[in-house]
């Protein structure tokens, strides 16, 4: 799901491409799965190939878990910032915070409490 999720991270005038990119080593990915898993699973068995695949997921899954940014509840102008300078997951959290803060000033402004 990693291809379809990344297409928030980029920015509209690029979106397309990076899309396109990320379908495309989706693609391959599964390409490589698909052509080695008879010979691996000749090789280490059904049970071996299986625990291999899962691996390269839960590595695969770390890497998404460190490396991409939580962006629920930016905007698109605010997402293209977070890329700025580097990967953007300090950046993010910071503009999240922020959110989050204006959100309960507001909140508690509008409830009437003083």
């Amino acid at each position: 799901n990693v291809p379809w999720q990344q297409g928030e991270l980029s920015a509209l005038d690029v979106r397309g491409t990076g899309s396109s990119l990320a379908t495309a080593t989706n693609r391959a990915g599964n390409l490589i799965i698909g052509a080695t898993y008879l010979s691996l699973i000749h090789k280490i068995t059904a049970a071996g190939a299986f625990g291999f695949y899962a691996g390269l997921c839960i590595l695969g899954w770390t890497f998404c878990l460190l490396c991409y940014p939580e962006t629920a509840g930016l905007s698109l102008e605010e997402v293209a910032q977070i890329f700025k300078d580097d990967f953007g997951i300090r950046a993010a959290e910071r503009l999240c915070r922020e959110k989050a803060d204006l959100r309960a000033d507001a909140d508690f402004y509008d409830t009437g409490a003083s």
